[in-house]
């Protein structure tokens, strides 16, 4: 918790390896943490650990990033490029640069 008593909140598009280690470490300091994943089983995984996760890849972008995205105190892009570049920037730049609380 912090001391503006305004709970850390990490998003993370592309819950992978690496993202993941750092999602288990903030969720035992208290943080909450959600973010993305491409697969069902992935998907079911990660909300067993206590993570709130949506499936996004270039072919599925967010349905409701306002909603999605709300109370996010801090955020990760953790997907790699694929062809035709950032997959998240691509569909989501405008939503990423109004999110409110941002640190």
């Amino acid at each position: 918790m912090t001391t503006d008593n305004i709970e850390p909140r990490l998003f993370c598009f592309g819950l992978g390896y690496s993202a993941t280690v750092l999602a288990r470490a903030l969720l035992v300091d208290g943080w909450a943490v959600a973010g993305t994943c491409r697969e069902e089983e992935r998907k079911a995984e990660l909300e067993e650990a206590g993570m709130d996760v949506v499936l996004f890849d270039r072919d599925h972008p967010l349905v409701d990033p306002a909603k999605t995205l709300a109370k996010t105190t801090h955020l990760l892009l953790s997907v790699p490029p694929d062809n035709d570049g950032d997959a998240v920037l691509d569909l989501h730049a405008s939503e990423l640069a109004v999110v409110q609380g941002l640190r």
